[in-house]
């Protein structure tokens, strides 16, 4: 089993040998050479499938490799780690820095000229681990995602798993749990509709206090279950199983 990043090492096994490229990212398969790409995600080459960790990623896949077997596996989010925890939250918004800075520089530098941001805490998540950053997450109502061309892209997902009203970029992976009922997505690089829907979810909040969290909830029951552990050990024997029982 071979990343997407790493195709290139197959040209160091001996011929014969049988692989299954696991593509976590569509956008990052040309990052190799387009002689790599092309020698082996090709049909007869020894590949026996190549496995997506989204719709947007089969699709995309499928469309570059028509004659190649692609299969999609739910990424499963750990319950345990990733949930809602009971009792009220103060008005804090969560985001990763990391991720497209100028955006969120811009987006948050407009809620603060219009004063929006007076009576809330904005919380960026950044060089801490994943069970702080669940913890983090627990105690936010709003997550800024600035999500850009992802695989599906987990930090919005882990998010909507804590119970946050999310807004923002859903990075195309994403799209699939980007959900109108629950969340808002903003089209890519919209700094100010960004700003107005984060405007938006405030107002409710201001208006309706327990919004937020009502809205949460519902994500987070909708990834949580999309998205379990279970349904991910489920595809994997079953993926795994179909791939090498058709070589």
């Amino acid at each position: 089993m071979i990343p997407e990043v790493c195709v290139d090492i197959l040209d160091r096994l001996s011929p014969g040998i049988e692989y299954i490229i696991f593509n976590q990212n569509v956008h990052l398969t040309w990052k190799e050479t387009a002689r790599h790409i092309a020698k082996h995600y090709t049909q007869g080459s020894g590949l026996l499938g190549v496995i997506a960790v989204s719709q947007h990623n089969q699709e995309a896949l499928s469309y570059a490799f028509e004659h190649v077997d692609v299969r999609r596996l739910h990424v499963g989010i750990d319950a345990g780690t990733f949930h809602v925890v009971d009792g009220p939250r103060a008005n804090r918004i969560a985001y990763m820095p990391r991720r497209m800075p100028a955006d969120a520089h811009k987006v948050l530098e407009l809620l603060r000229g219009r004063g929006l941001l007076d009576s809330w805490e904005v919380v960026p998540l950044d060089r801490i681990s994943q069970t702080e950053v669940a913890a983090q997450l627990q105690k936010t109502k709003i997550f800024l995602a600035f999500s850009h061309q992802e695989g599906l892209g987990l930090p919005p997902a882990e998010a909507m798993a804590c119970g946050n009203y999310v807004v923002g970029y859903h990075g195309f992976g994403g799209r699939e749990f980007f959900r109108s009922d629950f969340s808002t997505a903003v089209e890519a690089g919209d700094i100010l509709g960004f700003a107005r829907a984060v405007e938006h979810a405030i107002t409710q909040e201001n208006a309706q206090p327990g919004w937020c969290q009502g809205q949460g909830f519902k994500a987070s029951k909708f990834i949580l279950s999309e998205y379990s552990l279970e349904r991910e050990q489920d595809d994997v024997r079953q993926i795994y199983a179909d791939l090498l029982n058709a070589k």
